[in-house]
Formats: structure tokens, C-alpha cells, sequence
């Protein structure tokens, strides 16, 4: 029964077995890729830029002793600084 209507509908004309192979292809390949970048980020997990780039992104806010103001990051190292915790 699945074997005369795969014949009658998708082997029988070759445009329609060409095009159920390149659409098969098209969902492997992309099921293939996901599985791959995904066992990828499973191994490297905690060394891409992905998993570490909001250490970098945001510097932490930084008080200024002797001005009292609020800076984001080291801007002049010659005075004294303290970073305020979140």
C-alpha cells in the first residue's frame, strides 16, 4: 500500500523524485547542522564568546574615593578606586 503511492506520487515522474530529494537533503542538512553546533557548544560549554561576552560587555560600575562620582570602568588610574558591588 505505501509502496504503490510512494511509486504513484513521488518516484513514477522524475521532477517529483528530484524534488523530494533536494527537500529531504535540504531538512538533513539542516538537522545535521543544529545537531553538530549543539554537541560543539556541549564540549566547549564556558569557553565561547557567547558564554563569557557579559563579563566584557558591561564594565562594572566604579566609585571614585576621592570625588564621590560614579564612573563606568577605570578611566584614570592614578587616583584611587573602589568597585561597588551589585
Amino acid at each position: 500500500m505505501i509502496r504503490r503511492l510512494l511509486y504513484r506520487y513521488v518516484f513514477k515522474r522524475t521532477s517529483t523524485y528530484v524534488l523530494g530529494i533536494v527537500v529531504t537533503s535540504m531538512f538533513f542538512e539542516r538537522t545535521y547542522d543544529y545537531l553538530c553546533e549543539s554537541i560543539f557548544q556541549w564540549i566547549n560549554d564556558g569557553r565561547l564568546w557567547i558564554h563569557i561576552k557579559h563579563q566584557y560587555e558591561n564594565p562594572p560600575l566604579v566609585e571614585n574615593v576621592e570625588n564621590k562620582e560614579l564612573s563606568p570602568g577605570l578611566k584614570d588610574n592614578s587616583k584611587k578606586k573602589v568597585s561597588i558591588e551589585k
